[in-house]
């Protein structure tokens, strides 16, 4: 493991190569996040998307629905995580027997919900993310397997899991399930307690290490789940870390699932462009119980459109990280002049970033801000292991963390804060900045503001310094006066 994030690291540190920003140029590039809908979890999820072609995909971006799948259909992304950097991710359909499949945008039908938590241009039919698979024949059994893979700048990476959910309103005597290896856990949600009963149940496969989620039967009345896996470490088959899944569906008439992944998780910054993109890979994906235990073939299900049923949900790392909160996974870099992009997304919330001390948050420039005072930040973190913490404050405005402007230090296990000391040098500039703080065990890493790094996180900081107030002295003087 330490020397495949060692050639990731060396990678994303040489120049960057014109094949690397062109994920499959020959290839229309669909799969995407959802930009619309209810879920917490719209920057987490990339959906895989079907139906167009190069020559279209202009016209379908977000792939076409009712189209025919067969063998050797594709679902490809390019998802620019900054600083120039690529994830690319390819799932292929493969092992198709039984009744043809197609393409299908959730919301297509009016029992539909998972359009209302997940869709791109609005619900119903004006959603575009064509995210689901149904059987193209009225009752159809159709089964196949997914295979898929991702790189970051040209290196393999881990896929960190898989998203399965019902896309077309699961009706009684319908069904769809998903075998990988890895554990699964219902994560959403949507009741309609007026309707019928919603059941799923897992099944643990024999002398293996697979887990399937069955979503057994619905109501066919505005109510669906969503279930995440996490894959196994057995789930990663040779050097590029292929991951394959098998998939089944059965229409009363047609029902649809969609599919999606949990890519590489990262974090970045969200100060303006101009500082730069640094990156920090989410090296675990955690998610918090559903409540369902696991059994064999035809075990108990478990009816989920109940007043008492409560899913679980992705949470973010509970160590390895700046301040009270981890990061979650950032779907793109998320530039923003208040530096508030990254708190603004993600289901760790505001308390994402939270490292930097609030005293320093606002303040006179006369306060701390004079040439020659010192600034001592007290830095709070939670780590397993022994790691250090980098930070930068741009003293002269000019849109780039300098190397003077660096301080690190070293961030003990055994520790829960540390104090980062800046001495406000001559060429100060009065007016808001941005910090920087870097997290991470490798201490090379953190010499840079834009390099990349296994674990840990990134924090950026607008800090607003109040300049004098300009009067203008050939405004009357309205100070009362003294009797």
């Amino acid at each position: 493991m330490k020397r495949i994030l060692f050639v990731i690291c060396l990678y994303l540190l040489l120049p960057e190569k014109e094949s690397w920003a062109q994920c499959y140029p020959t290839q229309p590039k669909t799969a995407t996040f959802a930009t619309g809908g209810t879920s917490p979890y719209k920057n987490q999820v990339l959906w895989l998307t079907w139906g167009s072609t190069l020559s279209n995909v202009g016209t379908y971006p977000y792939g076409r629905h009712d189209i025919g799948l067969v063998n050797g259909a594709a679902s490809y992304a390019s998802i620019d995580v900054g600083g120039g950097r690529y994830l690319c991710v390819e799932a292929v359909i493969s092992n198709l027997t039984g009744s043809d499949i197609k393409s299908y945008a959730p919301g297509n039908f009016s029992g539909d919900s998972m359009d209302e938590r997940y869709n791109i241009g609005g619900v119903g039919t004006n959603n575009k993310l064509v995210s689901g698979i149904r059987n193209g024949t009225n009752g159809g059994l159709s089964s196949f397997r997914v295979t898929c893979k991702a790189t970051l700048n040209g290196v393999p990476v881990k896929l960190s899991g898989l998203v399965i959910g019902d896309a077309e309103s699961l009706a009684g005597g319908e069904y769809f399930n998903a075998t990988a290896d890895g554990k699964w856990n219902i994560v959403e949600m949507q009741k309609n307690l007026s309707s019928g009963a919603y059941n799923v149940r897992k099944v643990d496969i024999t002398a293996t290490t697979k887990q399937r989620m069955e979503f057994v039967s619905g109501n066919d009345n505005n109510t669906g789940a969503v279930s995440f896996l996490t894959f196994n470490p057995t789930a990663y088959t040779g050097n590029n870390f292929e991951v394959s899944f098998d998939v089944t569906l059965k229409g009363g008439g047609l029902t649809a699932l969609a599919l999606g992944l949990l890519p590489p998780g990262v974090d970045g910054g969200d100060a303006p462009a101009s500082y730069g993109s640094p990156l920090h890979t989410i090296e675990a994906v955690a998610l918090s119980s559903d409540g369902i235990g696991s059994g064999s073939d035809l075990g108990a299900t478990t009816n989920l459109n109940v007043a008492s049923y409560t899913s679980g949900g992705l949470i973010p790392p509970t160590t390895n990280f700046l301040g009270s909160v981890g990061p979650d996974m950032d779907p793109q870099a998320f530039y923003s002049k208040d530096a508030l992009g990254d708190d603004n997304n993600g289901v760790a919330g505001i308390l994402e970033e939270d490292a930097w001390p609030i005293k320093y948050k606002s303040f006179s420039y006369k306060t701390y801000y004079l040439p020659g005072n010192v600034i001592s930040a007290t830095i709070a973190y939670k780590g397993s292991e022994n790691a250090y913490i980098s930070g930068w404050i741009d003293f002269n405005l000019n849109g780039v963390f300098e190397d003077s402007e660096r301080i690190t230090v070293a961030a003990p296990a055994n520790q829960t804060s540390v104090v980062l000391n800046w001495t406000v040098p001559a060429n100060r500039v009065v007016g808001s900045t941005y910090v920087r703080l870097r997290y991470g065990k490798n201490q090379s890493d953190l010499v840079s503001p834009t390099s990349y790094t296994p674990g840990g996180e990134v924090e950026d900081h607008r800090i607003y310094i109040q300049t004098p107030v300009i009067t203008n002295p050939m405004l009357p003087n309205k100070a009362r006066k003294t009797p």
